[in-house]
C-alpha cells in the first residue's frame, strides 16, 4: 500500500498530440515546434485530424503526404510525423495501412458514435500494427460528456499484448484518463503517455495538468513513455 515515487513535473521529454493550422489548430508546425523547444522538449509529434473529421478540417491522403514532407523540414527539435486517425463505427481506421505506414506513429481515437460498442472499436484499432496510441480513451468532456462505458480491463489486456500506449490527455476539457483508470492501467502493466492535445502554443502548458492527473493515479516515471529520451522513446 506504499505510494511509489511519483512522476515529477520536469520529467516529460516530448508531446505527441499536437494539432496545427493544417487542421483545426491555430499555429503552424514551425510555431508549435519552436514553442516546444522553449519548454526544453527533446521531441514532439504533429498529429492533425484525419479525413472523416471534417468539422475539424481533417486532412485527406494528399494533404497528409504533403504535411509529412513539411515536417521533415523542421530544424532545431526532433519532430515526428503522426496523425490522429478516427476509429470509425465498424472499428476500422480512417486511413488505409499503406498510408499509415508512411507515418512515424498513429494516434487512434473516437470522436463520435459513443452509443456503439466503443470497447470493440478500440480493441480493433489496437490490433492494427500501425497504431501506437489510443487517445482520450473514455471520450469524456468535463461537464459536457460523461465517460463512455468500456471494458477497461480488456482494453488493458490488449494494450499490453500489442504494446499500445494509452493516453492521459492533459487538455483541461478532458483529463482523460481519470486517476482511478490510470492506476488500473498501471496495475495491468500498461504503458501510458501524457499528451496535451494542443491546438495552440498556449495549450502546451496543459502538460502540467496531465502530470498532476498521472500523479493522482500513482504513476511513476517508468510508467510514462514520454519521460524517455529520444533514442529510448523511439
Amino acid at each position: 500500500n506504499k505510494i511509489p515515487k511519483l512522476i515529477n513535473y520536469n520529467e516529460i521529454k516530448g508531446d505527441l498530440h499536437i494539432h496545427t493550422n493544417w487542421s483545426d489548430g491555430r499555429n503552424t508546425i514551425k510555431e508549435m515546434a519552436e514553442a516546444a523547444k522553449q519548454l526544453n522538449y527533446d521531441y514532439i509529434g504533429i498529429s492533425d485530424h484525419s479525413q472523416t473529421r471534417k468539422i475539424a478540417k481533417g486532412l485527406n491522403k494528399n494533404e497528409l503526404e504533403k504535411q509529412i514532407q513539411e515536417i521533415k523540414k523542421i530544424k532545431g527539435i526532433k519532430v515526428l510525423a503522426g496523425s490522429e486517425v478516427d476509429i470509425l463505427g465498424d472499428g476500422s481506421l480512417d486511413f488505409n495501412d499503406n498510408l499509415l505506414k508512411k507515418l512515424d506513429y498513429v494516434i487512434a481515437s473516437i470522436h463520435s458514435g459513443f452509443k456503439q460498442n466503443v470497447t470493440k472499436r478500440i480493441l480493433n484499432a489496437m490490433e492494427n500494427k500501425n497504431v501506437s496510441i489510443i487517445a482520450h480513451p473514455t471520450g469524456r468532456l468535463i461537464e459536457r460528456r460523461s465517460e463512455c462505458k468500456l471494458d477497461f480491463d480488456e482494453i488493458c489486456r490488449v494494450a499490453r499484448e500489442t504494446n499500445t500506449l494509452l493516453e492521459i490527455n492533459a487538455h483541461q476539457e478532458r483529463l482523460d484518463l481519470r486517476d482511478e483508470l490510470i492506476k488500473r492501467a498501471i496495475e495491468n502493466k500498461v504503458k501510458l503517455i501524457i499528451n496535451t492535445d494542443s491546438h495552440t502554443i498556449n495549450d502546451l502548458k496543459f502538460m502540467k495538468l496531465g502530470i498532476g492527473q498521472a500523479r493522482r493515479g500513482w504513476a511513476a516515471k517508468k510508467d510514462i513513455a514520454n519521460t524517455e529520451n529520444w533514442d529510448k522513446f523511439l
